[in-house]
Order: C-alpha cells, then structure tokens, then sequence
C-alpha cells in the first residue's frame, strides 16, 4: 500500500468515512497540507470539500467559518444546484483542521467572491462520477440518463437514487480519474432565470437554536474534568512580564495550578469555577516592564506626523499627470476629514477550551482563520502541527475581529501545566482592551473641476496605520521589514473611481504602539467618508446634480455603478423637496474593484433635542449572481446600522496609553430605537458571476450621512463620529 494511499485512508477516517460513500480529492497535492491561510483558492481544492453519504445525502466541508454573514449556507445552496438536491439535503460542516486541507481565512467578503468556483466544479464533477456508475450499473450511455432531484432518471423511467449508487466501501475519487473526460456542465453558471437553489432565500439552520440558546459557542464548550482559567492582561499594549508574586494565589480556594510563564507574558490561574479564578488572579501581583514613551493616545503618531510640513509619504497609489497645474480649473473644493479608533464590538467575548496531551493537542474556539491559530499554538506549545486539532466553532460576529483567538492560546499554555483540559472566557472588558482596533485616519484631498463639470486636478492625501501588517501577532523582528511594504488594507476603498485628467493619491501607514488589524471593510468606509464628501462639495460647488456629477465623471470600467446610483435616487425620490432641517446625501463606492454600492441618507437635525438623526436609507447594490437574497439583504442592513454608528456614536477613547473605553456603556453602537428604516435594491446584472457582499454597503453609508447633514444645515462634515455640539455649539 503506497503512502499516498495510507493518508487518503486517514483522510477517511478523520472525516468520519468509516464505512460506505464517495469523496472526491485532488492527486496533484498532499491530502493534509500546511499552508499559508491567505493563499487563493484554486479549481481543485474544492473536491475535499464535497462529499456524498450513504442514503445520497451529501455532506459539504465548509471552508468558510460561519459568524453570521451566510457564507456557508450560500456554498451548501451551490453544491446544492450542482447535484440536484435540496439545500436541506447537503449537510454543512464546520471541518476540524485535522479533516479537509488548509485553506484560506475567512475575511474580505470572499466567501462567495472566491470559492463559488472551486466548490460548484467539485460539486459538479461529484455529480457526474455518479452518472458515469449509473451507467455502468445498467449498461447504458450516460447521455441518456437525466437529472432528477436526489438521482437519476434512466430510460424507461426508472429512478436510480444517489443513495442506490454509492459503494459500500467509501470510495475516494482522484482528479485524475477525472481527466480525459469532458469539464462537466456548472448548473451553478447555467441556470440562469431557472435555478433550484440559487437564488433562494434559505434561512440559517441554527436559527431556532440560537433564539432558543441551543447554539454552541465557543463558550459553550465542555469537556469532563474541565477546569478554567485566566491570565493578567498588560497594563498596556507592548508591556512585558518580568516577574510576579503569587504566593497568596496560589494558597487560596479553588486553585488547581498557578502559572508563570514571562517568556509568554503568562501570569496565569487554573481553578475549579470563573470566580476562583478571577479571585486569584487579583491577588497576583505582576512586575511589568513598560514601552517608552507612552503617550495618553496610541493616534499621535499619526497626528504628529500630520503636523509636519511638508510631509513625507511613504507609497504612491496613484500619480498620473501634474496635480500642481492650476490652468483652466476654477471651481474647486478641498478639506480635511479625520476617523477615530473603532471597536469590532462583537456580541460575543471570545473564549477558547484547550486539551494537551501527550499525543495530541485538541483546541475549540471560534476564529477566521482555523489553520493560523493551529499553527500558532503549535508553535507556542513546541509540537508539530499535525499533533494539534482545531476544532472551529460558529462565532457570535467577528467583523475581522477574530482573526486570533488569545484566550484558546492561553488556554493551551494553561493545560499543559495544570494537565487537563481547560477553558479561558475573556470578559467584555477584556474584549475591548485586549484585541486590535480599528486605526484613525488623517484625510487631505484637493481637487477641482473644469468648466463642463469633469474633474482637472484629484490630490489626496492620507496617514493611517498598518492594518495587515498591524497586529501583535507580526513578530517583532519582522516589523521593520514590513514597514516599508505598502498595507493594502490601510489603502482599500482610496482609489476613487471616477477620472481625473491629473490624479496623485499618496499615503503612509505608521505602526502605532498599540495593536491595529482588519475591521469590517478595513479602509473602505473612512477612505470613503473622505472622497465621496469631496464629490459631493464639487458637485455643489459646480453646481452640478452629485449624482449627476459621479455618473459624468465615472471610469469606464465602474459603468455599473450608475445603475445602483440611480436606483438608490429612485427608491429615495432624490431632488424632492426636504422639511428644514432634514436633507438627503449620496455616496457610492466600488469594493475591492468588484461590487458596485450606492446610498442615498435621510438625516434630521432635532435642534430641540440637540440630536443628529438617521430615519430612512436607501441601499442598491451590484454583487453579480445572487446566491441567498435574504442574507445578502440582512448584509446590507447590517453594513448600514453600523455606517450609522460610525458616523454618529462609535469611538473608542484611551488613557495612559490604554483604552479607556471597555464596554457598550461607553460605545454607543447604534440602538434599535435608533436605526434606520432601510431600504435595499439588488442589481443583478445578465452574466456577471457573484462576488463580495458581506462588506460593501458599509464604504458609502458614512459619506452619505456626511452629505445629508450638510443637505441639512449647509454644514461640512470633517470628523466621524460627528457630534451636535460639534456642528452646532453647546448652547
């Protein structure tokens, strides 16, 4: 028996094939892989993904981890269409690491964008291996038997099942027993205007659990003979441990193991119940060796560095044509627009349960990226990554948040000392303080128009942080190096994506001491917030219709974006006559390149109650092919509520170089009573495959409640959140 042929065995077993069925796998690599959780997809990779089991149910590893956005249940809708099934024939899993092959993190609205592919051809092929042994049971050519949901009809009428097709001895399928053989028919490309599942609103399954509290979270994870535990968390960020005294601790009830471990900045308690455990861990007293030069906010450095003039970018996005060429331009408009720093401020506090044994290590927590935390506690604990199992769990938002899982890292040193299972649960607090944030930005733009409305000059300039190259988890020695490199993340959403006949936008990302990392959309909305005000106070100034003045001045390649511009002006009966003190704003946006967002704010100023107000929005969005229309309208609405916090209530304060702000009491996410009526259109143009939607609507939604409020109270908006006293004075 070849090595090739033990590891499918085990690649069996580890997805629970102990019997019967068929999977499909690729020859061309390793069936269990370690790689990078930031590399592509490809065509092949789906077929570990997709499985059929006895009884012709098929079983569908979800390479997506789920925390609300539907991305999963949008892919199980997908092998649903290619092998004739009802979605509620595909069972969806979420794949320990030790079951399918590593795959990408789940970030930036890829989860349809990147693996409809990958999963529609494994899915497909699937379906057309058993049509090829349908054809062999009854001697017949396979072009004569036709599709029918759960099978197949074969001449004569009779109806053979997956279920009647599938061996008794769990078969794998390579690729390349696939090749030589004509690329099967995707349903999922063809069927356009005659889907079965795609297209549908299929609700989640977990839903009445998680109303019902049946959902297992990561704080729901148990094990017998658990014990839980907890460390001390920096005074600050960068704040190392030198030493600590737990001499008290370690006497008092409840405590099974006292842990210090300053090579990992682990002061750490493992005791019988939470409150033992937070007991104890008061009574340790830590020596800290402190960051120099710690200021009372992490953002000077970038205020310092915005205070220089002249000042010193570091990348060039863009530089076409002389942005200092003054001819022939007088209508103008320019300013400065600042962000602050943002929380994801998921509902759920992240929790991580950890088990290390001599064999093995098991690990259960919520994350977006299942193979990076493998592969950091592996690290962390010196074993090999084969000797640790993550086992994802759905996760209570993440927003970009969840990239790391600290407490399931701490769990795991935690286990190893006291030898047993335990489990660490982050407070709220610890939510706040302990993770990365969102990094404030700096805006300037310069531009202007020509006398017909286009725009002659687009200068633009900005200075945020690191926000791929931004967390803790870079190791130092590599900081430096990652430096010089241009932080896409800090750059998306700051290629405008209207002509300029001159165009320079320059920008630098400066690490701050505290740790900054991917919030939903990353850049989008503040670059966004920036642009799409400059737009509109061109648009005025040129008097020019804004939505008018975008759609004459889009490139050529963002054409669909008229159409959603339109249709959001339509849903908002743009140019209709406000009440004073209530105005309508535009912005639009282009995500990643791919999808196409318009909205159009309805704003209130209630000088009474001295409150800015947001009571209706209009969204249309282009996404391509719509896979699950209701999640991807519950996406919108999201995206938007949370526009509606960042331009009004979000911000995160800090002290002494911490942050201050460390519960929902002092960020003011948006309030139900508070949030917008909205409204969403999908655009779905003929042809155009799907791409991201978890993400989009957030760009525009500031910008345009900017515009609104200055629709409003001719008041220019410069720095979100915005604030009443702010525009309009105290009194």
């Amino acid at each position: 028996m070849t090595s090739l042929d033990l590891t499918r065995r085990r690649f069996l077993i580890n997805t629970g094939w102990t019997a019967v069925g068929i999977t499909a796998l690729s020859a061309c690599s390793s069936i269990m892989p370690v790689l990078p959780t930031q590399n592509e997809p490809e065509l092949g990779d789906g077929y570990a993904w997709v499985q059929l089991l006895p009884g012709g149910q098929a079983r569908f590893f979800a390479p997506r981890m789920e925390m609300g956005q539907g991305a999963s249940i949008g892919l199980t809708q997908v092998v649903a269409e290619e092998m004739n099934l009802a979605a509620s024939s595909v069972a969806c899993i979420a794949p320990a690491t030790s079951q399918v092959p590593a795959f990408k993190m789940t970030a930036g609205s890829e989860g349809i964008d990147e693996f409809f592919g990958p999963v529609s051809h494994a899915a497909a092929n699937l379906r057309e291996h058993l049509r090829r042994l349908a054809a062999l049971k009854f001697n017949i050519n396979s072009a004569g038997i036709a599709d029918e949901t759960g099978g197949f009809r074969i001449k004569g009428g009779k109806f053979v099942s997956y279920g009647e097709l599938a061996p008794v001895d769990g078969k794998i399928i390579s690729v390349s027993e696939n090749e030589g053989e004509d690329q099967p028919r995707r349903y999922a490309l063809e069927r356009r205007g005659r889907h079965k599942s795609i297209g549908s609103t299929e609700p989640d399954p977990n839903l009445a659990h998680m109303v019902t509290g049946k959902a297992q979270f990561s704080r729901d994870a148990s094990l017998p003979g658990m014990a839980f535990g907890g460390s001390l968390m920096p005074p600050v960020s960068g704040a190392e441990l030198k030493n600590a005294d737990a001499a008290a601790a370690g006497s008092m009830p409840g405590v099974i193991k006292v842990v210090i471990e300053p090579s990992h900045n682990l002061a750490g308690i493992v005791a019988k119940t939470p409150h033992q455990m937070r007991a104890a861990l008061g009574a340790i007293k830590p020596e800290w060796h402190l960051p120099e030069n710690i200021t009372d906010n992490p953002g000077d450095r970038i205020r310092d560095f915005w205070s220089q003039i002249p000042r010193d970018f570091e990348h060039d996005l863009i530089s076409d044509g002389d942005v200092d060429d003054l001819s022939e331009t007088s209508i103008t408009g320019s300013g400065q627009f600042e962000t602050s720093f943002q929380s994801h401020a998921a509902m759920e506090p992240r929790a991580g349960l950890a088990w290390v044994r001599d064999e093995k290590v098991e690990v259960w927590c919520g994350t977006q990226a299942p193979f990076f935390i493998q592969r950091r506690i592996a690290q962390i604990l010196g074993r090999d990554e084969d000797d640790v199992i993550l086992h994802p769990m759905r996760m209570g938002g993440g927003f970009g948040g969840r990239v790391l899982c600290q407490p399931a890292e701490t769990a795991a040193l935690l286990s190893r000392a006291a030898k047993r299972p335990v489990k660490v649960q982050w407070t709220r607090e610890d939510e706040f303080r302990g993770n990365y944030f969102q990094p404030p930005y700096f805006h300037k733009i310069d531009a202007a128009v020509f006398e017909d409305g286009s725009i002659s000059r687009w200068r633009h300039d900005f200075a945020s942080a690191p926000i791929f190259f931004g967390i803790d988890a870079i190791p130092k020695i590599a900081r430096p190096i990652l430096d010089r490199l241009a932080d896409e993340g800090t750059a998306r959403g700051a290629t405008p994506p209207y002509r300029a006949a001159n165009k320079l936008v320059r920008y630098s990302d400066i690490r701050l001491p505290v740790s900054t990392g991917a919030w939903r959309g990353l850049g989008a909305a503040p670059n966004s917030f920036a642009i799409e005000s400059i737009m509109d106070q061109l648009a005025r100034n040129a008097g020019i219709d804004p939505i008018q003045f975008r759609i004459k001045n889009l490139e050529t390649q963002h054409i669909r974006l008229a159409q959603v511009m339109r249709k959001a002006g339509d849903m908002a009966g743009w140019g209709r006559r406000m009440p004073t003190g209530s105005g309508l704003g535009m912005a639009a946006a282009v995500y990643k390149e791919k999808t196409y967002v318009a909205v159009v704010a309805e704003v209130t100023i209630n000088h009474s109650g001295k409150t800015i107000e947001v009571p209706r929005v209009w969204c249309a969005q282009d996404c391509g092919l719509i896979v699950n229309p209701g999640f991807v309208e519950q996406q919108i609405i999201g995206n938007v509520v949370w526009g509606v916090g960042l331009a009004l209530t979000e911000e995160v304060l800090f002290s002494g170089g911490a942050a201050e702000t460390d519960n929902f009491d002092g960020y003011e996410i948006v309030r139900q009573k508070n949030a917008p009526y909205v409204k969403t259109a999908l655009i779905e143009p003929e042809g155009a495959p799907p791409v991201g939607a978890g993400e989009p609507a957030i760009a525009p939604t500031p910008a345009a409640i900017a515009n609104a409020i200055f629709a409003a109270s001719a008041k220019r908006v410069r720095k979100l959140p915005v604030r009443y006293d702010a525009l309009f004075g105290s009194t």
